[in-house]
């Protein structure tokens, strides 16, 4: 091994290093010489070959930085935790999500996903296979709001240089993590302000209660309904457990003036049904819903359902995998509606 071989050798180490401890800045010219004595001539070239390697970046009057890219190819990977990635939103969020990271870094970068089921011993099962090659950041799915048993594990890959993301909100004994949100809440309680406003006083809504996310949609809702003097007792809601009820969807919607459902999911197969039985008539009485999937393309009817008006929640959430990546800050960020 040459010596040029030698040092670039023990560079890599120390990036890998570096990586992991989370310290972006990287050596100048004159203690790179120093510390393996060789000439300026000799580190000059070697930092080029990582340059165009993507290792390490530099701007004038700033040095050397890392670029969050590892010298083993194997670690430059991203791995995407979903409770149901084949289902509902799913499938296109993850395929933007995975084209958002692929394209947006200068080196290739790997996508892979796995399904939790939402089960917690099955995270467990793919965070200790994680463990035997950490990727660069993961991505979970945020699915209960029980504390996650599995925060020894995360914190395991996080000492290993891996960067835990949580998406729809965190755990709650996991709140250090950054995470990434949609403002749920305003866009709930926005709403019920603009129903009140034009008259209407009996509102119901639909929801689950599975994520800190969904949460907060039924939080919004019971707060605007406080906050307009309406009645918000339990009888002017219903949560999906996984399934609704639809004898009392049927009792719910006929004495509401308004309907809110927290997703699509829920709302086009639940509005199909009241429509079928001649309870819901979709002129007089306005159904609001989230997401704007692909259900409002395949069915006979369409219903408002509000989505993100300025950036798409897969990009967003891309950008913030590499940033983060790239040594940012480690902040959560919400996304409204």
């Amino acid at each position: 091994m040459t010596k040029t071989e030698n040092i670039t050798h023990k560079l890599h180490e120390e990036i890998s290093k570096r990586l992991i401890s989370g310290d972006m800045l990287f050596p100048t010219e004159k203690e790179l010489c120093a510390q393996y004595s060789c000439s300026r001539q000799t580190i000059r070239k070697i930092l080029l070959n990582l340059k165009e390697d993507k290792l390490i970046t530099s701007r004038q009057g700033s040095g050397y930085r890392l670029t969050g890219i590892s010298p083993d190819s194997k670690r430059n990977h991203v791995c995407l935790l979903f409770a149901r990635p084949d289902d509902y939103i799913y499938p296109s969020l993850i395929y933007d999500i995975e084209k958002g990271i692929s394209h947006g870094h200068d080196v290739p970068m790997t996508v892979s996903v796995f399904e939790t089921g939402a089960d917690f011993y099955k995270e467990r099962r793919i965070l200790k296979e994680l463990l035997k090659n950490p990727p660069l950041a993961i991505l979970a799915e945020c699915f209960s709001l029980m504390p996650n048993p599995n925060a020894d594990l995360y914190k395991e890959l996080e000492k290993k240089g891996c960067v835990p993301i949580f998406l729809y909100g965190t755990y709650i004994n996991m709140n250090s993590y950054p995470s990434i949100s949609e403002g749920a809440y305003d866009a709930v309680y926005n709403l019920i302000r603009k129903l009140v406003l034009t008259g209407h006083k009996k509102i119901c809504g639909v929801f689950k209660d599975n994520n800190p996310q969904e949460i907060s949609k039924l939080y919004g809702f019971i707060s605007a309904l406080r906050d307009n003097d309406l009645d918000f007792g339990s009888d002017r809601y219903l949560l999906a457990r996984p399934e609704v009820d639809y004898s009392a969807l049927a009792s719910l919607c006929q004495k509401s003036d308004a309907v809110i459902y927290c997703c699509d999911e829920l709302a086009y197969p639940g509005v199909r049904w009241l429509r079928e039985q001649g309870i819901i008539n979709l002129n007089d009485k306005p159904v609001y819903s989230f997401d704007n999937s692909y259900l409002s393309q395949v069915n006979s009817f369409n219903l408002p359902s509000f989505h993100h008006t300025k950036q798409p929640l897969a990009h967003v959430v891309s950008e913030r995998i590499l940033s983060i990546i790239k040594g940012q800050p480690k902040i959560s960020i919400v996304l409204p509606y």
